[in-house]
């Protein structure tokens, strides 16, 4: 019964993969009246020595653990700020879920024109309460740009978490609470003693999820600055899309893909057995 499904994920997963490693060994030209030709690890060695790879790499590992970090915090602090919130209270849990009902690309042009240098609300609010006396150019300086689009990313990723811990608070068994109370827990202790475990699975798999997705952003990105300015934003799937489809060097591409790939399945790897604990 599950030869469907194996056929599927071979089709779907397994053949892309093989072709992808196929063609990282390729110095092969899209647009080239040049045939393809095998160069073995000549890609991968370019590659170790390619310094927008490493900033790409350095810009993926800041982009997705960044936002990542902060939004798990943010969605875990509004799940216990809005335990309690029953009745008509609960119109405000459905408030905080709508940022992630919004497409990807929306959010995208909507902080982008919110933090346009000279149009944009950011910056007028910000020198009508006087913090600013100039324009700032947000998406257009090396500094702010990576900042700017991870608020972006957190604003629509702190939805996702807040409704699994929400999840997971909810599962807490009301006997385990009101022991805890009996002897006398309370605030930062019911929290971390109490209602934490409960919420570490959770955070397991909601992490894993969104790292994974993290990794593969290009929507937001690319709306916001496409990669830029210069290459401060640029990521790995950026970086890969600018490789394939502007310099049409599909071999490079794929060595690139194929890094990214197994960076990707180190991380779930050490990342599963952290969140899991030590084993007894």
């Amino acid at each position: 019964m599950i030869v469907p499904t194996l056929v599927v994920l071979v089709v779907v997963i397994g053949y892309p993969v093989v072709r992808t490693f196929m063609l990282s060994r390729l110095k092969y030209n899209f647009i080239s009246s040049a045939p393809a030709k095998v160069v073995g690890a000549e890609n991968y060695l370019h590659l170790a020595h390619d310094p927008i790879f490493w900033q790409a790499l350095l810009n993926t590992g800041i982009y997705t653990l960044g936002s990542v970090a902060i939004a798990l915090l943010l969605g875990a602090t509004l799940s216990l700020l809005t335990e309690g919130f029953l009745g008509r209270l609960r119109i405000v849990k459905a408030f905080l879920l709508t940022p992630w009902a919004v497409p990807f690309i929306v959010v995208a042009f909507l902080f982008r024109y919110m933090f346009e240098q000279r149009a944009g609300i950011v910056n007028e609010l910000l020198m009508h309460i006087g913090l600013i006396h100039s324009d700032l150019p947000w998406l257009n300086s090396s500094f702010r740009a990576m900042p700017t689009v991870m608020l972006a990313n957190i604003w629509t990723q702190t939805p996702f978490f807040f409704l699994i811990f929400a999840a997971a608070v909810a599962s807490i068994p009301q006997e385990v609470v009101e022991s805890a109370r009996i002897d006398r827990a309370r605030g930062w202790t019911m929290i971390w003693h109490i209602k934490a475990p409960f919420m570490r699975g959770a955070a397991l798999v909601g992490g894993l999820l969104m790292v994974i997705s993290n990794f593969n952003d290009f929507a937001k990105i690319w709306a916001m600055t496409e990669g830029g300015p210069g290459y401060a934003t640029t990521t790995l799937v950026v970086y890969v899309y600018r490789m394939a489809f502007t310099a049409y060097n599909f071999g490079y591409s794929a060595t690139i893909g194929v890094v990214w790939l197994v960076f990707l399945i180190i991380f779930a790897v050490l990342y599963i057995r952290t969140m899991q604990g030590p084993r007894r």
